[in-house]
């Protein structure tokens, strides 16, 4: 049965808080939280809701570094809805704002601003002059998406600190040490999409590298026992696991 609009809603709420933004929810139980997804479900279902968008650009603010961003670009590819496309570029341009160098800007080229301006909130396109409103008020930044908000400032105060994130979710440790580079995205691959150790070829298309760039990085993964790679029986392929360590 599809979860209702509420119901998933709740759900996000639930992951970020796991995750240590200041929502007063219970912590997602349900099992690991695949950042790259959440960041999709955020962005449709952020015009709902201004403090999930304002809690999720802090958190991406702090911690950014844990995003692995080839897979997150190859989701946006295959995944999300053209239509909330700008939505999700004004959630990672307005996070990356302040830092040297722009977090997410290599994906932001892949993300196109909405085409018909309007407001970002659903709260403020009820009529007319609520819309004008926003329009008048919306920021730059918002504007350049085409998707009207006022200037926010970051929540800090209001997110937990690393040590506590990063004791809750280990994993997300091995995240912030690469840096979201093409490691995260392997290892993020082949926790969540189906099938991607069955050979290199498919772990290349959901991590979103070229083959080349795959088997190095695979190579270093192996050397620091994060994953194995064997040869699968029967098969002119080599599969690549995940080990404890990972």
């Amino acid at each position: 049965m599809c979860m209702s609009m509420n119901e998933t809603l709740d759900n996000l709420i639930s992951k970020w808080s796991s995750l240590g933004a200041g929502f007063n929810a219970d912590p997602y139980e349900a099992g690991d939280i695949d950042l790259e997804r959440l960041l999709l479900g955020t962005a449709r279902h952020a015009p709902q809701m201004a403090r999930l968008f304002i809690m999720a650009a802090t958190w991406l603010h702090a911690y950014g570094d844990t995003i692995a961003k080839h897979r997150l670009k190859r989701l946006i590819d295959d995944e999300l809805e053209s239509e909330i496309q700008p939505i999700l570029g004004l959630l990672l341009d307005t996070a990356q704002q302040g830092t040297h160098p722009r977090e997410f800007q290599s994906i932001l080229r892949h993300l196109v601003p909405e085409a018909s301006p309007k407001p970002l909130f659903e709260s403020a396109r009820q009529s007319e002059k609520l819309s004008e409103i926003a329009r008048r008020r919306a920021s730059t930044l918002s504007r350049e998406w085409g998707l009207w908000m006022q200037p926010i400032e970051f929540k800090e105060d209001a997110i937990r600190p690393a040590s506590w994130m990063m004791a809750r979710i280990p994993a997300l440790r091995t995240r912030a040490d690469f840096r979201g580079d093409l490691r995260a995205s392997i290892m993020a691959a082949l926790r969540y999409d189906v099938d991607a150790g069955n050979s290199e070829s498919r772990l290349a298309k959901l991590a979103g590298g070229s083959r080349s760039q795959i088997r190095n990085a695979i190579e270093n993964l192996q050397m620091t026992g994060r994953v194995v790679s064997h040869r699968a029986e029967g098969a002119n392929r080599r599969e690549i696991i995940l080990t404890k360590a990972a």
